[in-house]
């Protein structure tokens, strides 16, 4: 029988499935409830959209319910790197409904095994059959050779339709650009340049990190006791490096080591980057590394590699919830762990919603930390193996509470303006978000020797030439810790002004009486405020 091509849904989103239930017709774990059916639950495969009953024996189909052939490929014998703890291994062209389209995907795909990870393929094949379902519902008769600038606004438009998040709608519009890119380089087809144009791809939202709040975290670790041993240590080792989920579970047996001064560091493979790194930990983390070696020694057999191993399932009537086998652990079983932890204890936030953790939040709060601690970005970006700057800037996101004390400190006393006048933090550059971020980017280089310059961005560059315009400018502030200038420098102005009046100098009396005023007025109040 033939296969029944797929009906590729634009829906992205992922159901998270804590149960065994899967679609015995793909093996895809995304679907919706379509209500019951002779008593039994029915639901509906948003990968192959085709209708499946409850699962009570499919377990033969877990991992091999797709036969290998011409349009289902094995990973590994295209050299990728293949995950354990993913436990993946094909790449399916079952989808693509044009023959044309099809041969062109599966070279595209073998062109990119050689520097792309097997989840990115998966990305990519699944981006390309949206394009071949909407291709087959709106331009069934189209091909290469009539593929034109109008088939790809109508394409964008059917991605609006669906409400897709930016990102999606952009990844979908980045794949096919590279994919038509390549194409054509290699000569598969010939299509226009530039069918995706960048005004095309949708303006993105900057999000902020999302970090565990410390009352979260708090909680999570008072109940720590309460997960498994080995579990517990997975998340005091993620808490405390920022670890990648795939890292962790990756982690090799011997990832613990010393460097000729007795401090321990942790080594381990960065996929994202398919590179080996190492990070600096503490000797309270190195013996808890210690504990789960031997854990995993007397446990196991040698043969397994790995610091952290999955569990035996199955019911055991010893108190043990944890029996090890020589396997590496699901991503989900591990994250799950702490979310029955969450539902357990009533683990909350500050607004009374129970916690819903994900493992990626760890590195989030790692990485939020660090910065709030006033570690410099460049040492942040090697503790957590970022290849640019870039990818490390998601996680600076200071506190404002945090970035508030740390300007007091730097102020060390009330500021004034040139008036001599107060001026709160409310009234100085810190009243908006975007004079915040310019504070933080710009406040050392516009540091002044009688104070710093507060003008906010917008207004473009400072036409002032030299310090003594500062005295007569409303951006200018300053504090006690410059008493001894200003003093000088008032001393200063009074003599040119006394030599200016007895030479009859209009000008010089008319432009440094101001500024003798000013600096008066401003030496009076930090006096005031030093007493």
């Amino acid at each position: 029988m033939q296969q029944k091509p797929l009906a590729m849904t634009v829906d992205l989103y992922i159901l998270e499935n804590k149960s065994e239930t899967f679609c015995y017709h793909c093996g895809s774990k995304k679907y919706h409830k379509k209500g019951r059916k002779a008593g039994k639950q029915r639901y509906l495969c948003l990968a192959c959209r085709r209708y499946f009953g409850e699962n009570f024996d499919n377990s033969k189909y877990k991992y091999n319910y797709l036969k290998l052939g011409d349009d289902v490929w094995d990973a590994s014998e295209l050299g990728l790197k293949l995950h354990p703890y993913r436990r993946e291994s094909k790449l399916v062209f079952l989808y693509l409904k044009q023959d044309w389209l099809k041969d062109a995907v599966k070279k595209f795909i073998k062109y990119q095994a050689t520097n792309k990870s097997f989840r990115q393929l998966k990305k990519y094949i699944c981006y390309l059959n949206k394009f071949s379902s909407f291709l087959a519902d709106y331009y069934p008769e189209i091909n290469f050779t009539n593929l034109d600038r109008e088939v790809l606004i109508s394409f964008i438009g059917f991605l609006n339709k669906d409400n897709l998040v930016a990102t999606t709608k952009n990844q979908s519009l980045g794949t096919l650009k590279t994919f038509f890119e390549v194409g054509n380089i290699n000569s598969w087809f010939d299509v226009p340049a530039y069918l995706i144009r960048p005004e095309d791809y949708a303006k993105c939202t900057k999000c902020l990190p999302r970090y565990i709040p410390e009352e979260v975290m708090q909680q999570l670790n008072r109940h720590l006791e309460k997960l498994p041993e080995p579990v517990m240590r997975m998340v005091l080792v993620i808490q405390e490096t920022g670890l990648r989920v795939g890292e962790l579970l990756q982690l090799p047996l011997h990832c613990l080591k010393f460097d000729f001064k007795g401090e321990p560091y942790i080594q381990y493979m960065n996929w994202k980057m398919m590179k080996e790194n190492t990070k600096p930990i503490s000797s309270e983390l190195a013996k808890v590394i210690q504990e789960q070696q031997q854990y995993i020694k007397q446990n196991l057999d040698e043969s397994f590699s790995y610091l952290f191993s999955a569990r035996k399932l199955g019911k055991y009537r010893d108190k043990n919830p944890f029996h090890p086998q020589p396997k590496v652990m699901n991503s989900h079983s591990f994250i799950n762990f702490l979310r029955k932890l969450a539902e357990e204890f009533d683990i909350k936030d500050n607004s009374g919603k129970r916690w819903n953790f994900q493992t990626h939040q760890f590195r989030h709060t790692v990485g939020c930390r660090m910065v709030n601690l006033g570690v410099p970005l460049h040492i942040i970006q090697r503790y957590l193996g970022h290849e640019s700057p870039t990818m490390t800037m998601v996680y600076a996101h200071i506190h404002d509470e945090t970035l508030r004390k740390e300007i007091e400190k730097y102020h060390a006393s009330s500021v004034v303006d040139f008036k001599g006048e107060s001026a709160s933090l409310e009234k100085t550059i810190l009243s908006s978000n975007d004079d915040l971020d310019w504070f933080k980017k710009n406040v050392q280089a516009r540091a002044l020797e009688h104070g710093y310059c507060g003008r906010p961005r917008v207004l473009g560059d400072c036409d002032i030439t030299g310090f003594d315009g500062c005295y007569n400018c409303p951006h200018w502030r300053t504090n006690k810790n410059y008493l001894p200038i200003l003093k000088e420098t008032l001393e200063r102005t009074n003599k040119v002004l006394d030599k200016a009046r007895s030479f009859g100098w209009e000008l010089q009396i008319n432009k440094n009486t101001p500024i003798k005023n000013n600096l008066e007025n401003v030496i009076k109040a930090l006096e005031i405020d030093n007493a």
